[in-house]
């Protein structure tokens, strides 16, 4: 044997058979596991054994899954999302949201969706459970008045607002747990587009929106309060006892049981006010997330029609379908998110609808309370159209590929371009009500004829029971 013999072996050599001392790879070795044990070696894995958790390679090199998780997580949590990502875009909605104490989720102001926890036992749940019991203990006062005088249409409404705003509560704290999920999702998808980069402007349309929503709403509360002061002022001896009457009035479900009390009025009329809020923010809530998803439709939309008619290979139109594919899993996912908050949200604005063209017939004691009516009726009807139409608009942007792929020439059209055509045609994606109905188009005009319904038997009862009815509409009893 030679001293060559070793050196030109044509046996294999392994590396954990290699000797990786000498100076030359020594450097390299010991950065990356320096790398991987400062990510490793947080708060949450000291102190842990984790020799279970490693397996050697086909070389026989030890790979720990633990270590290299933590290494993606480091990663992953100094990426900046983009300012019109989803995620940073929502930001002051959400801080809305927890100052309604809606959507109790930790991390919103965070660099990317890797930040965004849900915690039991963090301030804004704790927040959130004050409110509830809250509400909860008014919704047993007005249950108790109702059960002492008796059920009318009318005493339903108080009944309605705080039992649902309760039902509200409750299910974003469901959405809170879930937001995290829900974002990372919305976050992989935006990756995968990335292609089409992000839609222009989304922090400011969603700006132009919550304040639009919410000064309308802050609007409307302020001057609902007004005309209940002017109602209390002939059940006041005048000066501050004006405030006396109002809350005795807009709260006769507690203060029939409790004396009054200016350190109980105060709270309630702050409840009442973050009550209001919160029905306003569901719908707003709604629209934003429609919004967001349906411009990521028409990002694809507006990459088809730019090569309408062209001869494309069948690997664009692959592609193509792949990035619907994604859109539709991700309607899917938001439509099992937000479909109970929609039915309770057409719920409840229908209620109050019919509630509204019921009080329609009580006759004005003066300008201001028709002034109030018309805004009050108006504004409802606005933000319930607002929220058809943009919950709607993703089933509009889902369909409008349709029209690209017919006019598909003969030359390009092939399975790929089937396939698209056929989930196109055949898919309904559609933003539902608990799977009880799909929000479309069409459910405007199905809930408008309703409402049209309702009217008309009301002024038909009305006009056979005028007497009765201006009897009952008429009382306002002081406390």
């Amino acid at each position: 044997m030679t001293m060559f013999d070793d050196e030109y072996n044509s046996g294999p050599v392994y590396l954990k058979h290699r000797n990786f001392d000498d100076g030359r790879q020594q450097p390299q070795q010991m950065s990356a596991t320096k790398l991987a044990d400062l990510a490793f070696n947080s708060k949450v894995n000291k102190g842990k054994d984790i020799s279970k958790l490693e397996i050697q390679d086909d070389f026989g090199i030890p790979v720990n899954y633990v270590r290299i998780k933590a290494l993606e997580d480091g990663i992953r949590m100094n990426i900046v999302s983009d300012k019109n990502s989803l995620h940073r875009a929502i930001t002051p909605v959400l801080i809305l949201a927890q100052m309604c104490a809606l959507l109790p989720v930790q991390g919103i102001r965070g660099k990317n969706t890797s930040y965004l926890v849900f915690n039991w036992f963090s301030w804004p749940v704790i927040y959130v459970f004050i409110i509830i019991a809250a509400s909860l203990l008014i919704l047993s006062f007005s249950l108790i008045k109702i059960y002492m005088t008796g059920l009318t249409y009318y005493s339903t409404g108080e009944i309605m607002f705080f039992g649902s705003s309760l039902v509200i509560y409750i299910l974003f704290i469901h959405l809170a747990r879930e937001w995290p999920k829900v974002m990372k999702k919305w976050e992989l998808t935006e990756r995968e587009m990335r292609q089409f980069g992000y839609p222009s402007k989304t922090a400011l349309k969603f700006k132009i929106l919550t304040s639009i929503i919410m000064v309308l709403a802050i609007v409307e509360h302020s001057a609902s309060v007004l005309t209940g002061i002017m109602k209390a002022i002939p059940c006041s001896t005048g000066g501050l006892d004006i405030f006396r009457a109002y809350f005795s009035m807009s709260f006769r479900q507690v203060f029939t049981l409790i004396n009054y009390s200016l350190i109980i009025a105060i709270p309630l009329g702050f409840l009442n006010l973050m009550l209001a809020c919160a029905w306003n923010y569901m719908d707003l809530f709604i629209i934003i997330l429609a919004c967001a998803l349906s411009d990521k439709f028409k990002q694809l939309n507006q990459k088809l029609v730019s090569v309408k008619g062209k001869v494309l290979p069948s690997t664009y139109w692959r592609k193509s379908r792949e990035t619907y594919n994604l859109l539709a899993a991700l309607t899917q996912d938001l439509d099992e998110f937000l479909s109970p908050v929609i039915l309770l949200s057409f719920a409840n604005n229908l209620y109050f609808i019919c509630l509204q063209l019921l009080n329609s017939l009580k006759p004005m004691h003066n300008v201001w309370e028709a002034v109030y009516f018309v805004f009050s009726f108006t504004y409802l009807v606005g933000r319930t159209c607002a929220v058809s139409l943009y919950a709607a608009s993703i089933n509009d942007q889902s369909k409008k590929p349709k029209s690209i792929l017919f006019a598909v020439p003969t030359e390009s059209y092939g399975v790929e371009v089937a396939r698209f055509l056929t989930q196109v045609t055949s898919d309904e994606l559609a933003l539902t009500g608990c799977n009880f109905f799909s929000v479309t188009r069409t459910l405007m005009l199905t809930v408008a004829g309703t409402i049209v319904t309702y009217e008309i038997v009301l002024i038909q009862f009305n006009s056979v029971n005028g007497e009765g009815n201006g009897q009952n509409n008429t009382t306002n009893y002081c406390p």
